[in-house]
């Protein structure tokens, strides 16, 4: 599966590419990057998405919401459309439930909680960075190299021994987020995610896929649906699994 997802987002370069254009300034992109929060507010979103449930790996249509503050509701499907299992964080507070497995939780908002149903285990607005097409950007020294074979832009941060190299596609100046890695100061890579298929949603370039991978963990997500800037409920980041449920067990 993994070789698939890979071989799905790989890009193809294979060709030396010249620079078109006057090398910009690593901060303004790096900028330009962390501006996704200005640029779009929130997301509203049916996808496609393999992921792990408990145990198991599933392929199944999950619909999703996102905004600012760490606000995120995953609803995982079954083919027959009721619900396999849901997750709803307010960027402070979580709850889950696995419908197959009978379980359900509720806790703070951490990386590890959020990523009980889709695997992506960063902070809750860092998720919401990445399921808008970004990336979390590390907040150290700014450096830009362009990369000829097959032409992007790789924006490189440092600080405090971590390391995050970030690729983007400079056409027009439009800076998609292709491809981002972050490495520890031991050198292993902490997490990888790519994007690809950029298309204009409501006035901001968002991906047709994603994926992410952490550990050996990995998530693609194929975008059906999404609009952006709506305005939210906020009882939609919320709600409590039935009374009696056991605790999920984690893997």
């Amino acid at each position: 599966m993994r070789a698939l997802a890979l071989l799905l987002l790989a890009a193809c370069p294979s060709h030396r590419v010249e620079r078109p254009y006057p090398p910009p300034d690593a901060a303004e992109v790096a900028r330009f990057v962390k501006g996704v929060r200005q640029r779009v507010a929130s997301l509203t979103a049916e996808t496609r998405s393999d992921f792990r449930l408990g145990k198991d790996r599933v392929n199944l249509k999950v619909y999703m919401l996102a905004a600012w503050g760490g606000k995120l509701r995953f609803q995982a499907m079954s083919p027959n459309e009721s619900t396999a299992a849901d997750l709803a964080s307010d960027g402070k507070t979580y709850c889950f439930m696995d419908v197959n497995a009978n379980c359900g939780e509720c806790g703070p908002a951490t990386p590890n909680s959020v990523a009980s149903l889709i695997r992506i285990p960063l902070e809750p607005d860092q998720v919401v960075a990445v399921l808008l097409g970004s990336a979390p950007v590390l907040d150290g020294t700014a450096t830009l190299a362009w990369k000829d074979d097959g032409g992007r832009e790789v924006l490189s941060l440092a600080k405090d021994g971590w390391t995050e190299q970030i690729e983007l596609d400079g056409t027009d100046r439009r800076w998609d987020v292709l491809a981002a890695e972050l490495k520890g100061p031991d050198g292993k890579v902490a997490w990888t995610l790519q994007h690809k298929d950029f298309h204009d949603v409501g006035g901001v370039r968002l991906p047709g896929a994603s994926l992410f991978e952490q550990e050996g963990d990995t998530v693609r997500i194929l975008w059906k649906d999404q609009s952006v800037g709506a305005a939210i409920p906020a009882a939609k980041f919320h709600f409590t699994p039935p009374a009696g449920l056991p605790v999920c067990q984690r893997r």
